[in-house]
């Protein structure tokens, strides 16, 4: 495997310059499974890398190889094409516009690689060689590194160009993903657990503070790469560790009290046996890209997920079956006192005027009213008699414990759903964690602690008309941690 500092490159781009004659482009069909389906996007190139995508107004910022010039491009001394960033507009949910390089003034005949966007402040976070000698020249020492900048933009223009201050030309620090006022980024400085590690930095009063590793839950002897921080607090990034099935796949951690908790691998599709790195999502995890060199060369791959969209959904309330009871005066009764017990048709008796009973579950129960002389201990059987309908909630409802830990299965099922006329067909489940499922019945495993708002859509089958019904519930699942024995 190659190791993926900005491209099919190696941390180490060289300075020295050369001109070459290069050409042509092109794309490949997609591929799918049953959560997401996901899809090779038109706009990459035949014979180049197009990796690392970035959400960016309408469209996608990303890296590549690719040929710019009518007729020179350029290599490092090592033989690696060097790297641009580009910018494709999407037309809609298929087309897109033809690529074209972004911001020429950001650009340089070394390289310009991974970026992220802060759409807060409108700055563009990328990463680009340390020296940057536009004359192309040899500079001092071997290598030259890379490292972060970020620009803020001006109208259409990007200016004022910062250099992060922990920089080093000694070594590598690249890949940026930035959230509000924290900075994740992939370097190889010493000190570091393996090849590379995943580190965070804070902006506050004013300035970076210094870089924290993510420590050995997340940083392995390998190479950890490609951060991406989503809205919901997941970190995802690609590692050619953690029991990787191939080259670098594609990992998740959450920050649990200020620790990152052990990696989870994405499942299939996103990984495979090739190199699968560079993975955004939106913020419901419903789409996004990731890049994969599973049809030889890095390519962009977009995924939508095949679940329906789940809004608006009611609470669950939560079904009673209790009933007062109490007698209007209707018995004749010649003496007093008299004693009233009630058989309440599930097996139970209780004594009283007024009496209180909830039965265990729906269902018709005959309550009948027995008399009692308490002189005599004789009994007048069935005084009276109501024939009670315990119901159910017309509502979707989910079948679950209310408090569990984390790293432990959690059961849910809808087989409880009560909706008249309603012939449910498919369940459709949104686990407020980022994972999604499908079936009557089904499990969980949350990995942090928290309340999450479970979400269980039904779809009835379609009618002679062809028109399907739709009918969904909420419900909040508190996890926490599980105490030491």
């Amino acid at each position: 495997m190659k190791t993926r500092w900005l491209q099919s490159i190696k941390w180490k781009i060289k300075n020295i310059i050369t001109p070459v004659l290069l050409l042509s482009v092109g794309f490949f069909p997609g591929t799918a499974q049953d959560t997401y389906k996901i899809e090779v996007l038109p706009l990459n190139s035949r014979h180049y890398d197009d990796f690392a995508p970035v959400f960016f107004e309408n469209g996608i910022i990303f890296c590549s190889n690719r040929k710019n010039k009518v007729l020179v491009d350029y290599f490092s001394t090592n033989n690696e094409r060097l790297v641009d960033l580009y910018y494709a507009r999407r037309k809609d949910s298929v087309k897109w516009s033809n690529p074209k390089l972004f911001a020429k003034e950001l650009t340089t005949i070394f390289s310009e690689g991974p970026s992220s966007f802060d759409n807060i402040n409108k700055r563009l976070f990328f990463t680009r060689n340390i020296d940057v000698d536009k004359r192309g020249k040899r500079i001092s020492g071997p290598d030259n590194n890379l490292g972060i900048f970020y620009a803020t933009r001006s109208g259409d223009k990007w200016d004022s160009i910062n250099s992060f201050p922990y920089n080093n030309p000694g070594y590598n620090v690249a890949h940026p993903s930035i959230r509000q006022d924290r900075l994740f980024f992939a370097s190889d400085k010493p000190g570091g657990f393996g090849n590379s590690d995943l580190y965070v930095s804070t902006y506050q009063n004013g300035k970076w503070s210094d870089p924290v590793n993510l420590g050995p839950e997340v940083n392995t002897a390998g190479s950890e790469l490609y951060p991406f921080y989503h809205s919901g607090g997941r970190l995802y990034f690609s590692s050619d560790n953690h029991n990787s099935s191939g080259g670098l796949d594609i990992f998740f951690t959450t920050e649990v009290g200020g620790r990152w908790i052990k990696p989870t691998r994405l499942a299939d599709p996103f990984n495979s046996g090739s190199d699968d790195f560079g993975f955004i999502a939106d913020d419901l995890l419903e789409s996004g890209f990731f890049t994969s060199n599973r049809r030889r060369n890095d390519d962009i791959y977009r995924f939508f997920t095949l679940f329906p969209t789940i809004t608006g959904c009611d609470t669950q309330q939560e079904n009673s079956y209790c009933y007062q009871f109490y007698e209007l005066g209707s018995v004749n009764l010649d003496t007093l006192p008299f004693i009233f017990e009630w058989d309440l048709g599930d097996g139970n008796k209780i004594l009283g005027d007024t009496v209180v009973h909830c039965f265990e579950s729906a269902g018709m129960y005959m309550v009948q009213l027995n008399v009692i002389d308490p002189l005599t201990g004789e009994i007048k059987h069935d005084q009276d008699s109501y024939l009670i309908e315990a119901k159910d909630i017309e509502q979707v409802y989910i079948t679950s414990v209310d408090t569990s830990y984390v790293n432990e299965p959690v059961k849910f099922d809808g087989l409880r759903t009560n909706l008249p006329n309603f012939s449910v067909a498919e369940y459709f489940w949104n686990f407020d964690d980022g994972n999604r499922g499908t079936g009557a019945e089904i499990t969980n495993v949350f990995i942090s602690p928290g309340i999450y708002n479970i979400q269980l859509l039904v779809k009835s089958a379609p009618d002679n008309q062809g028109n399907v019904q739709n009918a969904c519930v909420s419900k909040n699942v508190i996890i926490i941690e599980k105490p030491p024995e």
